[in-house]
């Protein structure tokens, strides 16, 4: 009979738990639901008060319009933001890091507490002095803004989470490579950075989504129309719109769902070390 209740108890205490995260999913993925719904609609059922939420008739075109020459463009211009994303900030930051772990230097502490400092820093605050050195650089109205400073770290956050992890390598490894002959270039890449991989790859992952939703810094250093991103592309394009039907929303639905679906790809290959990288980190630090 204890068993028995003991067993209700926690079908119960299940059940219970499973409506909940039911209820809570069915409530965050209304939204999406909606847009990829409403992508299948008219223009002029888009714009009609009252629609519902099911089209009365599939429409593929919104898709088609969508897919236009100047989304393609926008696209090429995001994979080159990407692509520098993707490799100057996990790069660097880990020879950051590592320069700061492992090689001793002059300064080393005061460069370090100076740059700990720019953590507590908001971003709105160096916005105007990191936009005027890029004025007097004369990198303005390019994507050098955007994607140069991919190469110097991306942040110091990015170099604290690796120091932690390379602070809790085993150093007899990097005695033993030393007593064999290995450089500093050698115990770098060929020993340290195969070991924390994860949080390189976590630093990567974060680099990729950060690149794709950025809108500020496109929309600050660029005014010419042909090296948008998708962002502020995507935004030039229909929120400039004067009437409903030029803007046309089905359209824009369409185009928020194929936004979505490149960082849904890149969760589901890569979310095994986005989770590791995290779990890892944190226990690290």
């Amino acid at each position: 009979m204890v068993n028995l209740s003991s067993r209700n108890k926690r079908v119960i205490k299940k059940s219970v738990s499973y409506f909940f995260l039911v209820l809570f999913s069915a409530f965050f993925l209304f939204p999406l639901v909606v847009m990829v719904l409403r992508s299948f609609f008219t223009t002029e059922e888009s714009i009609a008060i009252g629609a519902g939420l099911i089209p009365d008739t599939w429409n593929w075109d919104s898709y088609a319009q969508a897919l236009d020459s100047e989304f393609l463009k926008y696209l090429g211009n995001t994979v080159i933001v990407l692509a520098a994303n993707i490799i100057g900030q996990p790069l660097t930051a880990a020879m950051a890091a590592y320069a700061f772990t492992k090689v001793k230097f002059s300064g080393r502490k005061i460069v370090f507490t100076a740059a700990m400092c720019t953590i507590m820093l908001p971003s709105i605050l160096t916005m105007i002095p990191v936009y005027k050195i890029f004025v007097d650089l004369g990198w303005t109205n390019s994507l050098l803004p955007i994607t140069v400073p991919a190469f110097f770290g991306g942040g110091f956050l990015n170099i604290f989470l690796m120091m932690q992890f390379i602070r809790g390598l085993p150093k007899e490894m990097d005695e033993a490579a030393v007593i064999d002959g290995a450089k500093t270039i050698h115990l770098m890449f060929y020993i340290t950075y195969p070991l924390i991989f994860p949080v390189i790859a976590l630093v990567a992952i974060q680099s990729f989504f950060f690149a794709w939703n950025d809108f500020m810094g496109p929309l600050m250093y660029i005014t010419d129309e042909d090296l948008f991103t998708l962002p502020v592309g995507i935004y030039n394009k229909f929120f400039t719109a004067l009437t409903p039907l030029e803007s046309m929303p089905n359209v824009q639905m369409a185009t928020g769902v194929l936004i979505l679906i490149p960082p849904m790809i890149v969760f589901m290959l890569f979310q095994k070390q986005l989770v590791e990288g995290v779990t890892l980190t944190g226990l690290k630090a």
